[in-house]
């Protein structure tokens, strides 16, 4: 993975960044600076993979973005499903347990996964 070290040499890319919503090509010029080694460094493994250092970046940042889309999306099923379950409770359609109760729930849930897998 690339180094981001504050130095003196820039390294500029030019990335395209192709939307998915949108279904457009935009461009996006990205500027960070890092020291002369670690410029070195990386152009020499990106052209052992066979590929510029613009491309090693853009690809980085690239998958930067897809975690982040990963992060974005969960976090949307997440809130659907808090608000999934404040609907149901003002439906009155939610069924209240007692603390110890929901441990003991848990557990025999628990016990039954475990018995699966050394069954198997």
């Amino acid at each position: 993975m690339l180094a981001f070290v504050i130095g003196l040499v820039s390294c500029s890319v030019l990335t395209s960044v192709h939307t998915q919503k949108l279904d457009t090509l935009m461009d996006t010029r990205i500027q960070f600076r890092v020291d002369e080694e670690t410029k070195r460094l990386a152009q020499q493994m990106a052209e052992s993979q066979g590929r510029t250092l613009s491309d090693a970046c853009r690809n980085l940042i690239e998958q930067l973005a897809d975690q982040q889309r990963k992060a974005l999306s969960h976090d949307v099923w997440l809130s659907e499903q808090v608000n999934l379950a404040f609907d149901k409770l003002d439906a009155g359609k939610s069924t209240f347990i007692e603390h110890d109760q929901a441990k003991s729930i848990m557990a025999e849930r628990k016990a039954k996964i475990r018995s699966r897998s050394v069954d198997s």
